[in-house]
């Protein structure tokens, strides 16, 4: 077994993530958790979601994040071309290109799962001022539904969790610094998850799904396509 893939990795990495994933499956698929969650945001009795074209959530975290992470992912992939020409980036290039594909395939992917999942919004239930019976995540959607649902996995919170991946960047040296990019990755698409939350654009059970598909994302990029070599020449470079 390779010593850098060795039990305690693949524990902490996959089987441990998998299992917190789960079980957050199963709280939310067997309670009204996400309904508890939406409601607060939802003004009953002027059915609108007060908060759906707000400055804060629609314009500064929707509008705004997605120009962040798209910044973030066009400046690594120019990075990444950038070093074929700089001696100074060269040793970064396996970093810059892990972290564009991480971020492409991540919001790729969900993007991908809203088109094949028919899941709808909340504000497209009739408990929110829709026309859309609500069912949970696992339960058929009603026949008498025509309208295609486009809102699960949570694309808007992926762009924010793909950039967790950023923990992989430093696993191999740094793992303060890994840590600290984990943490702000999951702050991130937290912030992007609540602000869609309050919008009625998804539930709380649809973030955690693209969290997971992110982590996973990144996890089999840094292990089967860059072997755990994300850090040659870089931590030479700081030292």
């Amino acid at each position: 077994m390779n010593r850098k893939f060795d039990r305690r990795f693949w524990w902490r990495h996959a089987l441990l993530p998998l299992l917190l994933l789960a079980v957050g499956v199963a709280v939310f698929e067997f309670t009204d958790l996400d309904l508890h969650f939406s409601d607060p945001f939802y003004d009953a009795i002027q059915r609108i979601w007060p908060a759906k074209h707000s400055w804060w959530a629609e314009t500064l975290i929707h509008r705004r994040g997605r120009d962040l992470v798209l910044v973030t992912g066009l400046g690594a992939l120019l990075g990444w071309v950038a070093s074929f020409f700089s001696l100074r980036l060269q040793p970064r290039r396996r970093a810059f290109l892990f972290f564009a594909l991480s971020i492409g395939l991540c919001t790729g992917a969900v993007a991908l799962g809203k088109e094949l999942t028919n899941r709808h919004c909340p504000w497209d239930y009739q408990r929110y001022g829709g026309e859309v019976p609500y069912t949970r995540l696992f339960e058929d959607s009603p026949q008498a539904c025509t309208d295609q649902g486009n809102c699960f996995p949570a694309g808007h919170a992926a762009g924010g969790f793909a950039m967790m991946n950023g923990y992989f960047l430093f696993y191999g040296y740094r793992r303060r610094a890994a840590l600290t990019a984990l943490l702000a990755g999951l702050g991130l698409g937290s912030l992007f998850a609540y602000g869609q939350l309050a919008r009625g654009a998804h539930f709380v059970s649809h973030n955690l799904w693209s969290a997971a598909i992110c982590w996973y994302i990144g996890l089999s990029l840094y292990v089967w396509v860059f072997r755990g070599r994300l850090e040659s020449g870089v931590a030479d470079d700081s030292s």
